[in-house]
C-alpha cells in the first residue's frame, strides 16, 4: 500500500517538475528554469540501457538492462537565497542489470520506493556541507574512483553489473555462488541519514555520515562511516584518491567493518590513466584489489575515445582460501553534441576454492549507451 503512495507522490513529483519546465522562462543553462522570487529548479537525468550477455560455461542469456552502475535516473535541485536546498533524486525502475540471472528476468518496469536515490536539504556553510535525508553515505563510491570516464562498463562494482548471476559447476548445474557474492568491492550506499563534509585544504577533506535503512522494511541495523579525501593537480597530472571506514551495528548483536579505498591518475597530455582500489571486509568475508589501465584519445571529431584494461583480484569471497579472479577490456565512444557515451565491454571471471566443486569460467559482454540530459 505504502508503494502505491509512494508511486503516485513520485509521478506528481515528475509531472510537476516536468509542467514548471515547460511552463517557465528557462534560463541560458537548459537545465535551469526559473520560478520566480530569486529561486531556481535544476534539473539532470539519464538513461542508460545495455544488452548483457553472460556465458555461464554451458548457456548464454542475453538480457536488455537498466545498468545499475549508473542507472538510469531523473532529480532536480531547488535552490533560492538561502545557503539551505533541496535535492531529489530517483532510480527510473527500469529492469536492474544487478538482479538479472539465468533464472530471473525482472519486469522491465516495476518502480518502488528503494528507487529512490536523494531525497534531501543540503546546507553549505563557512565550515562545510551537512546533508540531512536520504542520500549517499561518505563512503559511498569510495572504491570507484574514476578521472578518465569509463565507470559506465569497467568499474569495480561488479556486483552491480552481473551481481545475480550463477556461476555452474563441472558437471552444468548452476551452483549457490554468484558474480555479487564472489566480487563484491564493499563500496557503501545511501541510507537515511545526517552527513557531514568538510572544506577542502590543500587538497584534503573529510566527511562522516551516520544513517538508519527506511527503504527496506525490517532493518533495524545502524551505520556509520568515515573517510579521508583528496583531489589536486599538478600541471598535467590529476590525482584523485580517498579511504574510508565502514561500520554496521546489528540489532542482533555485534559490529560489521569495512575499509574501501581508491587512487585514480591521469595525465591530461598523453591521455594515459591508471586506477586502483582496494577493499577488505574485517570478519574475514573477503578482500581484494582490482586496478584499469587506460588511454583516452581525440581520435574523432565527435568526442573522445576510451580504451580501458582491467583486472580484479579477490580472495576469502563465500568461504576461506576461495579465489576470485576477472579481467576484462572495455571500448568507450563520446558523442559530445548529443550527450551521449556509447560502449562494448567484456569480462572474464574465474572462481575456485578448497572444496570438491569445480567451477566453470564465465564471460559477459556488455553494448550499450548512456545519454544525459
Amino acid at each position: 500500500m505504502r508503494d502505491k503512495v509512494l508511486k503516485g507522490l513520485i509521478s506528481k513529483i515528475l509531472l510537476l517538475s516536468l509542467f514548471a519546465l515547460a511552463s517557465q522562462e528557462v534560463q541560458a543553462n537548459d537545465h535551469e528554469v526559473s520560478l520566480g522570487a530569486e529561486t531556481t529548479l535544476a534539473w539532470y537525468g539519464q538513461l542508460h540501457f545495455a544488452n548483457q550477455r553472460f556465458d555461464d560455461g554451458a548457456v548464454t542469456t542475453s538480457t536488455l538492462v537498466d545498468v545499475s552502475s549508473a542507472n538510469s535516473r531523473f532529480g532536480f535541485y531547488l535552490r533560492g537565497q538561502s545557503p539551505v536546498s533541496f535535492q531529489f533524486e530517483t532510480g527510473l525502475g527500469f529492469r536492474p542489470s544487478t538482479k538479472t540471472s539465468q533464472t530471473n528476468t525482472p519486469e522491465f518496469w516495476n518502480w518502488s520506493k528503494k528507487d529512490l536515490r536523494q531525497v534531501q536539504f543540503i546546507y553549505k556553510s563557512g565550515v562545510g556541507t551537512i546533508r540531512f535525508g536520504q542520500g549517499s553515505m561518505s563512503n559511498d563510491g569510495e572504491a570507484e574512483l574514476d578521472l578518465a570516464g569509463t565507470a559506465i562498463v569497467a568499474k569495480s562494482n561488479l556486483k552491480e553489473l552481473y551481481g545475480s548471476y550463477m556461476l555452474r559447476d563441472s558437471t552444468g548445474k548452476l551452483t549457490a555462488v554468484d558474480i555479487g557474492s564472489a566480487f563484491d568491492n564493499f563500496d557503501n550506499g545511501r541510507r537515511f541519514r545526517v552527513r557531514y563534509d568538510s572544506n577542502t585544504i590543500s587538497g584534503f577533506s573529510v566527511a562522516a555520515a551516520y544513517g538508519i535503512e527506511v527503504l527496506t522494511s525490517g532493518v533495524d541495523d545502524r551505520f556509520y562511516d568515515f573517510s579521508l579525501n583528496y583531489a589536486n593537480r599538478f600541471n598535467r597530472l590529476e590525482i584523485e584518491a580517498t579511504l574510508g571506514t565502514a561500520y554496521t551495528d546489528l540489532a542482533a548483536g555485534g559490529t560489521l567493518r569495512e575499509t574501501v579505498g581508491s587512487v585514480s591518475m591521469f595525465d591530461h597530455q598523453t591521455g594515459l590513466n591508471a586506477t586502483f582500489a582496494m577493499g577488505q571486509d574485517h570478519s574475514g568475508a573477503g578482500q581484494y584489489l582490482w586496478s584499469k589501465l587506460g588511454w583516452n584519445a581525440d581520435l574523432m571529431a565527435a568526442g573522445t575515445t576510451k580504451l580501458a584494461l582491467e583486472g580484479f583480484w579477490g580472495s576469502d569471497y563465500v568461504s576461506a582460501n576461495s579465489q576470485s579472479r576477472m579481467w576484462g577490456v572495455s571500448l568507450i565512444q563520446n558523442f559530445d553534441q548529443h550527450r551521449i557515451e556509447a560502449y562494448a565491454g567484456y569480462k572474464r571471471f574465474s572462481y575456485d576454492d578448497t572444496g570438491p566443486t569445480a567451477y566453470m569460467d564465465a564471460d559477459a559482454w556488455q553494448i550499450g549507451a548512456r545519454w544525459r540530459f
